[in-house]
């Protein structure tokens, strides 16, 4: 009796062990950008004297930007290394020639693009005809978003904050939302977009708007609302784009001076060359080449 007993003890332990074993394996994980299965990073080119950031999440990128014709190399070079000849997103923060002249080179490689943003759909200069020529060839077209739009980006949010052409350096300014990191490109944007985009988050939040990272306008110009712009946001880190001993003084002492004083961590293509940006979903991991 006892030994029968035992058997059926033996029995049932295994039936409950292989039950709670097929069990776990049909339960599909779920995928938040905390997990391992998700990555997300962004790489600030160094373009010299122009912008340009990569952003990749869970296996989509998307580029903004590209530099100047002189620096568009630098771009392939970057997509050629990745092997990333598919973009979810181009995205054109406006049509200057320190923006969109390396399109040119870098478009050669990654020929395939989903949906490409601007600020504006004409330029009338050379350097656009032989973006827009470039994009022709690639079967892409310009789109102009409006503001308050949102694209995905893996499991990433991209939101379109502002999206004017009113003046020459108006530009598309996005928000970027992974996990809860927050990450803000601002283009050229001065004065009245400055201060457009700090009205409305002043005014349509309940709760102070915080981000991790702030891609400076204007390659760190102190021109504008600067000052009200930045502390809006209160970034941890900012990025500047800039090209070495350029011509204008940039990044202007003032804005160095104000970066400073609000305790932000500055980096700067021209001191620290290419800058990549990691993030868990909570918080960064920041290394330079230089």
């Amino acid at each position: 009796m006892r030994k029968r007993l035992l058997a059926l003890i033996c029995v049932l332990v295994s039936v409950i062990c292989l039950c709670s074993c097929s069990g776990k394996s049909d339960v599909i994980p779920d995928i938040t950008p905390s997990t391992k299965s998700s990555t997300f990073s962004i790489h600030f080119i160094d373009v010299g004297q122009g912008d340009s950031a990569l952003v990749e999440c869970d296996g989509h990128y998307m580029l903004i930007d590209a530099g100047d014709k002189l620096h568009g190399s630098n771009v392939y070079s970057v997509l050629q290394e990745k092997q990333i000849q598919h973009l979810d997103i181009l995205v054109i923060s406006h049509l200057h020639d320190d923006h969109i002249g390396g399109l040119i080179k870098a478009l050669t490689y990654a020929s395939q693009i989903d949906l490409t943003l601007s600020n504006s759909d004409y330029r009338d200069t050379q350097t656009f005809r032989d973006v827009e020529h470039q994009l022709g060839i690639n079967g892409a077209t310009i789109t102009v978003p409006h503001t308050g739009e949102k694209y995905k980006l893996g499991s990433a949010e991209i939101e379109v904050v502002d999206c004017e052409s009113a003046t020459d350096n108006d530009s598309l300014v996005m928000l970027i939302s992974y996990g809860k990191t927050r990450f803000l490109f601002t283009g050229d944007i001065e004065y009245d977009a400055q201060k457009r985009i700090a009205d409305k988050y002043v005014n349509d939040k309940d709760e102070e708007f915080k981000i991790n990272l702030m891609k400076m306008p204007h390659h760190g110009s102190s021109e504008g609302s600067l000052n009200r712009f930045v502390r809006t946001f209160m970034p941890d880190y900012a990025v500047i784009s800039v090209g070495q001993g350029n011509r204008y003084g940039h990044p202007h002492k003032e804005t160095l001076d104000l970066l400073d004083q609000a305790e932000v961590k500055v980096y700067r293509t021209d001191l620290n060359g290419d800058i990549l940006v990691k993030s868990n979903g909570k918080e960064l991991e920041i290394v330079t080449n230089k």
